[in-house]
């Protein structure tokens, strides 16, 4: 029966085969089908998406004709189906590893076409042509393309299609409901992430284009994604009208669907999943994971708009900000103690306090220690309320990761995070610390490249991707992604700092002491910047030294940086005593940063190898 089904739609195809219009919604109506039917039919079938099927009959289609004549690409291109020449050359090479000319030049070379193409009239055939040809391809250079595709798809690259949720646009008469359209935004992008086989960017990447006058096209290639989904909202007294519009930029933008929603505020979860379901129909993806079933929660519409308020205040990370959305979010659970995101949310504001907390080493700890019970208490409640609230998962693994140091829990907690949700950046974050901690730095590069993947415009994610090939050792490769991300944000300070110790164990000092001298300037440390620019790196790392660890006004607290910019200058004992003091605070950085490279001078040390050991952190060979 299989055999059946493909061998009448290989025929549909085949019988249209110059027809561009005829899609997925065609090719199921000759198969007698509904659309939805067909999608799931075809995908549990063949293993692929029904767009993928149609164009992979089609590129098999271009094998015979390339061989059959002189007929040019893209005269070829238009005879399979395809409206744009360049866009079939793009396909192609994805599929065969080079272009349709190069593929014509190399088979006449071994003379392969002038042998196989007389029985080319089937599409076993044909394959069997494709199959020699691609054989001829990786032994005589193509390998290096092959190879690169498959590191790409070590993570979501492997999914065959992507999208970013652009933040819809306010255009209710007032313009004040802007974290009502920013939480839509947000279930909108949630809801899709549940979904295998599609790769959702972050939301904070999607963000740097709100308001942008740029081009569709150039928006999709700076995010690396297929498909752009952007909309607006209008909300009245009792009412909300939702418009949204799901757009392929490439190979020329069109329009895939669009369509209206009319609700009432308080169905915001239920509308959000209505919508994110019809564009998953769209993109082909017929089947949600099997640990996730979504229903829709009825919440109290205040506590849910306490909630959203709440959520858009923790998100601007400062202080007063943060203390305002803690404020938001336990209303919020006071009328709806039902509302498992509420919690959620409340212990990352808490966390985010935690860090900004403006104390002394003391101080921090206490904070910690008096902050921790209020974070898991509230994590702990989200998950009984929602078992299916990944993020909540991944918050405890991080709070794991961060104050308890337990690294076997933060990696459980991640993958039952990352199971549920195969899109949050936070759980790729933290497979890569745990790698690096465990010792397998290769996979906690990939581990921090997925991350990147789905936030590719994330300065912070950019320098944990560096920070990551340094700790591997390889320095070039550090070296050249930190400079990505000072392209895109010449004042990130962390980049600055981070590319300064690339540069120093690549053994350029002269570059390291260059680029620190630009983090302060950019920190406002005019009296470190001047005294770096007069001096050599030696004496610019003395005089920092001096800063840090004298005095009330300290540019630096924080002991493990301290502990790193001893062994700068080779004072070993300054560096083990900062380490040692790290760990009586519990400092949040100390088993990541105690493995970065510069402590390689003291990694065969007692106190050193004492320390590992007591953190169940694995040395690097």
């Amino acid at each position: 029966m299989p055999d059946l089904f493909i061998n009448k739609a290989k025929q549909s195809i085949l019988d249209n085969l110059e027809n561009d219009k005829f899609g997925v919604s065609e090719l199921a109506a000759k198969m007698g089908l509904s659309r939805s039917q067909f999608l799931r039919k075809i995908k549990s079938v063949t293993g692929k998406s029904a767009n993928r099927f149609i164009r992979d009959i089609r590129l098999e289609e271009s094998i015979a004709l390339i061989g059959e004549g002189d007929l040019t690409a893209s005269e070829i291109a238009y005879k399979v189906g395809f409206s744009s020449p360049s866009y079939f050359n793009k396909c192609f090479h994805d599929k065969y590893g080079c272009t349709p000319g190069d593929y014509k030049k190399q088979a006449e070379e071994e003379d392969v076409l002038a042998t196989e193409t007389k029985a080319t009239s089937t599409p076993n055939n044909r394959m069997k042509v494709a199959g020699m040809f691609l054989l001829f391809v990786m032994v005589t250079g193509a390998f290096g393309y092959w190879g690169a595709n498959m590191k790409r798809q070590s993570g979501p690259d492997s999914q065959y299609a992507s999208i970013a949720v652009l933040p819809l646009l306010d255009l209710s008469e007032n313009k004040d409901k802007a974290y009502l359209s920013m939480g839509l935004t947000d279930a909108i992008t949630l809801e899709l992430s549940r979904f295998n086989g599609l790769r959702v960017i972050s939301r904070g990447s999607a963000m740097l284009f709100q308001d942008s006058v740029k081009l569709y096209s150039e928006i999709a290639e700076k995010l690396g994604v297929d498909l752009l989904l952007e909309g607006s909202v209008i909300y009245g007294a009792d009412s909300l009208r939702v418009i949204v519009q799901l757009i392929e930029p490439f190979p020329e933008e069109r329009h895939l669907w669009a369509n209206k929603y009319d609700s009432h505020t308080a169905d915001i979860r239920c509308l959000s999943e209505n919508i994110s379901s019809r564009i998953a129909d769209e993109i082909n993806l017929a089947v949600r994971p099997e640990a996730v079933e979504l229903h829709p929660v009825i919440v109290n519409p205040k506590a849910h708009e306490l909630y959203l308020r709440g959520k858009q205040l923790w998100q601007q990370q400062n202080p007063e900000a943060v203390n305002k959305a803690i404020d938001y979010l336990k209303e919020s659970i006071e009328i709806d103690s039902e509302f498992a995101p509420a919690y959620c949310s409340l212990a990352e504001a808490y966390m985010a306090k935690n860090k900004m907390f403006p104390g002394n080493n003391e101080e921090k700890l206490q904070n910690r220690i008096e902050s921790q019970k209020a974070i898991n208490t509230a994590l702990d409640k989200a998950i009984e309320l929602d078992g299916s609230l990944a993020e909540a998962y991944i918050t405890k693994g991080l709070i794991m990761r961060k104050v308890d140091w337990d690294w076997k829990g933060m990696k459980t907690m991640a993958e039952k995070g990352l199971k549920l949700n195969p899109n949050n950046k936070n759980g790729y974050m933290l497979l890569s610390d745990y790698y690096l901690i465990k010792g397998n730095y290769k996979k906690s590069v990939q581990q921090a490249l997925i991350a990147g993947e789905i936030d590719p415009l994330n300065a912070r994610i950019g320098c944990l991707v560096a920070e990551r090939y340094m700790y591997a050792g390889d320095y070039k490769s550090s070296i050249e992604q930190f400079r990505k991300v000072l392209e895109l944000y010449p004042r990130y300070s962390f980049a600055w700092d981070g590319i300064g110790f690339a540069y120093y164990l690549n053994g350029d000092k002269e570059m390291a002491k260059k680029s620190w001298i630009e983090l302060h300037k950019i920190m406002g440390n005019n009296e470190m910047a001047a005294y770096f620019e007069a001096n050599d790196f030696a004496n610019s790392i003395d005089f920092i030294l001096t800063k840090f660890t004298a005095g009330d006004k300290l540019y630096c607290s924080n002991p493990p940086i301290i502990a790193m910019a001893h062994l700068l200058v080779d004072r070993k004992q300054g560096a083990l005593d900062y380490l040692d003091i790290a760990y009586e605070y519990r400092n949040e950085d100390l088993p990541v940063l105690m493995l970065h490279p510069v402590f390689e001078a003291v990694k065969n040390n007692e106190r050193y190898v004492t320390l590992a050991n007591e953190l169940g952190v694995t040395i690097p060979n």
